[in-house]
């Protein structure tokens, strides 16, 4: 099974990014759209953005409403907009998402 991973849509004003918990989870929701199977593939209904609203990288904040109506029209509910995310997105590198990132904590250490 595989690690769970970043899913990418390059919108017109802003770029968004959701966690999904699989491409085989993704790909069973794609094959049938259904909630039964949405509430399989994403990890969280949530729908992020970086600060400067492009790009994938950066510090990921929540997608705030503005943003969302902006993209992808009024009164859309999370749940199309996730639909249309995974329709129209991309996975990215499953690699960093559930890594923690370690730097060495003693960098004197037999440096004399």
């Amino acid at each position: 099974m595989s690690s769970p991973i970043k899913y990418f849509y390059k919108g017109e004003e802003t770029d968004f990014i959701i966690f999904v918990n699989s491409e085989e989870k993704v790909q069973d929701y794609l094959k049938n759209s259904n909630i039964n199977n949405l509430t399989e593939a994403v990890s969280l209904f949530k729908v992020f953005a970086n600060q400067d609203a492009r790009g994938s990288e950066g510090e990921l904040g929540e997608a705030s409403k503005s943003q969302i109506e902006n993209e992808f029209g009024p009164k859309k509910t999370t749940e199309e907009v996730l639909d249309l995310i995974l329709k129209n997105g991309k996975p990215l590198s499953s690699t960093n998402v559930n890594k923690k990132k370690y730097s060495s904590t003693n960098d004197s250490n037999g440096a004399y």
